[in-house]
């Protein structure tokens, strides 16, 4: 990302659009000036604008007005206006205060201009480079960008000046996160939620990534921890009964999601884990509403319409649990179409790759499955190109295969043939060339070797027979 050092142009477009609105020559003696601030400081945002003259001329050089006119702007959550005031007050040679090179780096990353932002934090920090601010929104702005390495180089930089800072350790657990280091995410959450215990967010964070690493105990713990000052909340109980359920402990999640449900959560992963966890302790009877409940709530669940039928054949109802089983089996397959797309996808990479095997298997494997008759002139054009012939062909691995798929389509000419009768005089003159090969070589037969791997031998009588079948002309 390129550090620029100066802010010596913006967007040119964007700030001629906003100055256009708002560069106005203010004639206001100091006590108006300390009334518009006062009407900024008590966030009466509207009224400090309608305060302000707008006598239109070339630009203001009342610096402090045009800034709390940016505040006001801000305030009211007008980003582009902002952006100009605070820009135009750059412009009359206050670059030098790091409070307008935040200013206008916050207004610009709202407004899209990132690189903008980047460019005036970066100055602001050349001024002072242990500003809190330009320094933790530099962080936020590079792992808003997803470039988390440089994020977590600012973060480290504010952990150095203010270590066990909760808002920057959990900065720094989101970034390897985000970069899937897991275990190392879960170090700063862990260190996040120890100087934030009355936290259920930061309780959250914590215990799902335990779960994601398998720290299941630990995951329970934090959960005890938060509840102690946060007692009652059904969130921690949620964590808490998916963290038991996770470790196996049945009885003890069974447990929390029955305290879940008498406190009316009526939740849908309540419902499902709590139906489980009544599987898993051998409660079929006390699951099964709860199982009809999750899967009125979601028919789609393969895992719930497994375990419902399973229930209902471990109770009374196993005519119902076919359906549902059969129900789940259903759900269960692939889709047709996307496995052969699927498929089709594999070969052309492998033979893109300069694997013709691998992409003959797909395409053969298509072919029988599906019927697909294309198939068998991929699988041809990769062993036999245009200038070539199968008599030619000096590798005999090649040769066996190519042999195969030209005894196999010839053989397809009553389904395929007759509408393809170029494709099968060609077809023909190739199988007539390898006769005329195997007659030279004094050969009664050739092997050949099929794209699923299966070996057999062609005659010179079966290629006879063959041949005689395919048209003579391609009219």
């Amino acid at each position: 990302m390129a550090k620029n050092n100066l802010v010596t142009t913006g967007a040119p477009g964007a700030i001629r659009q906003a100055l256009c609105f708002f560069c106005i020559l203010l004639s206001a003696a100091a006590n108006a000036q300390t009334d518009l601030q006062q009407l900024v400081y008590q966030r009466q945002y509207a009224t400090a604008l309608e305060e302000v003259l707008p006598l239109h001329g070339e630009d203001s050089t009342d610096m402090k007005t045009m800034y709390a006119v940016g505040q006001a702007y801000e305030g009211l959550l007008r980003y582009r206006e902002a952006y100009g005031c605070y820009r135009h007050c750059l412009s009359l040679g206050e670059d030098g205060r790091i409070d307008l090179l935040n200013a206008v780096a916050r207004m610009a990353f709202n407004i899209g201009m990132t690189r903008e932002a980047e460019d005036c934090y970066l100055q602001a920090l050349v001024i002072d480079s242990t500003d809190f601010y330009a320094n933790h929104q530099l962080a936020r702005l590079y792992f808003q960008s997803e470039e988390y390495t440089d994020a977590i180089h600012y973060y480290n930089l504010l952990l150095k000046l203010y270590p066990n800072h909760p808002v920057l350790l959990r900065g720094m657990g989101d970034c390897y996160s985000r970069m899937n280091f897991l275990p190392v995410a879960a170090a700063y959450y862990r260190m996040f939620f120890d100087s934030n215990t009355e936290s259920v967010a930061a309780a959250s964070t914590l215990v799902n990534t335990l779960l994601m690493i398998n720290q299941t105990e630990d995951a329970v713990s934090v959960c005890d921890t938060a509840l102690v000052y946060n007692p009652g909340d059904q969130t921690l109980y949620r964590h808490k009964g998916m963290a038991l359920f996770t470790a196996r402990q049945y009885e003890a999640a069974d447990s929390v999601y029955a305290y879940l449900l008498e406190q009316g959560d009526s939740s849908y992963m309540t419902i499902k884990y709590s139906a489980f966890s009544r599987y898993y302790t051998g409660k079929y009877m006390d699951a099964i509403n709860l199982f009809e409940t999750a899967y009125r709530m979601d028919t789609t669940a393969v895992d719930v319409s497994l375990y419902f039928g399973s229930t209902l054949g471990r109770t009374y109802d196993r005519r119902r649990a076919y359906r549902l089983l059969d129900h789940a089996e259903v759900m269960m397959q692939p889709n047709p179409a996307l496995v052969s797309l699927l498929t089709q996808f594999r070969g052309e990479t492998y033979a893109r790759d300069g694997r013709p095997d691998q992409a003959a298997a797909m395409f053969y494997d298509l072919w029988e499955k599906a019927g697909r008759a294309e198939m068998l002139e991929h699988i041809r054009s990769l062993y036999v190109y245009d200038s070539s012939n199968i008599a030619a062909i000096k590798d005999e691995n090649r040769r066996s295969r190519a042999l195969f798929i030209y005894t196999l389509i010839a053989s397809e000419y009553d389904n395929i043939g007759k509408s393809r009768k170029s494709l099968m005089h060609h077809v023909r003159a190739q199988l007539q060339t390898f006769q005329e090969e195997m007659f030279m070589e004094g050969k009664t037969e050739f092997p050949m070797l099929s794209p699923d791997g299966r070996k057999s031998v062609l005659s010179i009588a079966g290629l006879q027979e063959l041949i005689l079948r395919l048209p003579e002309s391609p009219e």
